[in-house]
């Protein structure tokens, strides 16, 4: 049960300030003069040097890496407007998410707690397993551009393992962390609304020549508007969040609140008719009902309750047809595979990735089945998100990678389940340590068939999957400490006088 007390304000003021420092980077990179943005991030990255809320400061860069609500997506040379590159060397740049990362990882160093690094998911396979790409990347051919501008950059976000423990290293301000999204969740679902309602998006506002301006009209939603949440890995994200928060006892705010961000959340990957996302939305309700609320049946009657009064709000208001969004969301949920004339036939994007992109990929792979491309020029050039994580694993390291990435997922779950078997009910991380395993679920799930999360990263876009990781194995060592400090009060109040030894097992 939460109670008002000064983590409480903090985490409300903090909310504002995000969102005010969010709009303030909007001015300072669509509005005001050019240039002048790069002064501002640097005045930022000075600000969380001196700063002691770590946790607002890796929750802000995060974010706008996500592109909220549109917002900083532009990612061409061309673009006069976008989020600032700094050119050190020629051809040589860093963005503001690089920066920040470079500055995180000095400032775990010199300012940071000292933690000593206990490899529970067994990252150091990662380590081996990055040795046998860049073999194999040599071996197909890697220039020095296409490593600097692509896996180098991708590869160092994976400093965040060591920075954010460091910096973020207690569970008040881990929590914190994660509150941090939830006011864009709000801001997501307003933008999508706004395209629907007016046919622009909220950038237009702001930055007219924009390349990401481009509005999608699908033919399963009769050639309407198809509003896609351009944040959506903030959608995703807070979504585990609030299911990581809501059953905890450490929770800042009411659960009503986590439960709005839910539903928020859900309607915008609804309006957005993104087929696999629903059903994986939807697969995520389910194990949270059944693996952690289990016999409480107050989770399900919040959430039916509160989805029914802003269907009733929206409607009312008449912000948009729910009828025609429901219907056109609902068709092509389930008109993208259909029986035609005694076959199966695909339709819209599904028949264009299955008919022209699957192909043409498939041909690339079995041209080096075994070994892949690594983070070759060829691997860049044949690369396909959309077509899911197994087929760009074959791409990448062939049979051996999709085996290793197998291996690692697999390897999560056993150190996950071994910890809650381990901890039990007591210990409070556990409800969590489930939470966020079901949004690692969610992700696996997804990453099946669309947007590859656990290959290795080669963009300074942060892998959601990645942060969940970061969080798994904070709070692992949470559980630890916790467990360990209980054992030796019950050892205490037993009147044994020896002092208790680690259990060795447990700290590894």
């Amino acid at each position: 049960m939460y109670s008002e007390n000064s983590d409480t304000s903090e985490v409300i003021w903090k909310s504002i300030g995000i969102l005010g420092l969010f709009w303030l980077t909007i001015l300072f990179v669509y509005v005001f003069p050019l240039g002048i943005d790069k002064l501002f991030f640097v005045f930022l990255l000075i600000f969380f040097w001196l700063s002691k809320s770590n946790y607002f400061w890796f929750a802000f860069f995060i974010i706008i890496s996500y592109s909220p609500s549109g917002f900083f997506q532009e990612s061409s040379f061309e673009e006069l407007r976008k989020l600032t590159i700094y050119s050190i060397i020629p051809k040589v740049s860093l963005s503001v998410m690089d920066l920040f990362l470079i500055v995180a990882l000095i400032k775990s160093f010199a300012k940071g707690k000292k933690i000593k690094f206990r490899d529970v998911l067994g990252f150091k396979n990662v380590l081996v397993f990055l040795g046998f790409l860049t073999v194999v990347s040599l071996f197909q051919g890697l220039s020095i551009k296409t490593f600097i501008s692509q896996p180098l950059r991708g590869l160092f976000f994976y400093s965040l393992f060591f920075s954010f423990p460091s910096l973020v290293n207690t569970r008040k301000n881990t929590i914190k962390f994660l509150y941090m999204f939830f006011p864009f969740v709000f801001m997501e679902l307003f933008s999508q609304i706004y395209l629907l309602y007016t046919g622009q998006y909220l950038l237009g506002m702001f930055y007219s020549d924009s390349s990401a301006l481009y509005v999608f009209r699908d033919k399963l939603m009769y050639d309407s508007i198809r509003s896609l949440a351009p944040g959506y890995a903030i959608v995703v994200l807070s979504f585990v969040f609030s299911l990581t928060l809501y059953d905890t006892v450490e929770r800042m705010t009411p659960r009503y609140y986590l439960v709005v961000v839910m539903i928020i959340g859900s309607l915008s990957i609804f309006i957005s008719a993104t087929r696999q996302s629903i059903i994986m939305f939807g697969l995520m309700y389910f194990l949270y009902i059944f693996f952690v609320t289990k016999s409480k049946p107050s989770f399900v009657v919040q959430i039916v309750a509160l989805l029914v009064v802003m269907f009733l709000i929206f409607d009312f208001m008449n912000v948009y047809d729910i009828g025609f969004t429901l219907d056109a969301s609902l068709n092509r949920l389930t008109g993208a595979v259909q029986f035609q004339n005694g076959s199966l036939e695909a339709e819209d994007t599904l028949q264009y990735r299955l008919t022209y992109r699957l192909p043409i990929l498939w041909e690339h792979i079995k041209a080096s089945f075994l070994f892949g491309y690594g983070f070759s020029d060829d691997y860049f050039i044949y690369y396909d998100g959309h077509l899911g994580g197994i087929m760009i694993a074959l791409l990448q390291a062939g049979v051996i990678g999709v085996a290793f990435y197998i291996y690692f997922i697999i390897k999560i779950y056993k150190v996950v389940f071994s910890y809650i078997r381990k901890f039990g009910k007591k210990i409070s991380v556990t409800t969590t340590l489930k939470s966020l395993l079901i949004g690692v679920t969610g992700l696996v799930f997804l990453n099946l068939f669309i947007n590859p999360m656990f290959v290795i990263n080669f963009s300074s876009r942060p892998q959601e999957s990645f942060i969940l990781l970061v969080l798994i194995y904070q709070y692992i060592y949470f559980g630890k400490v916790e467990y360990m400090l209980k054992k030796r009060l019950k050892y205490s109040a037993a009147g044994n006088k020896k002092p208790l030894k680690s259990n060795n097992k447990l700290t590894k």
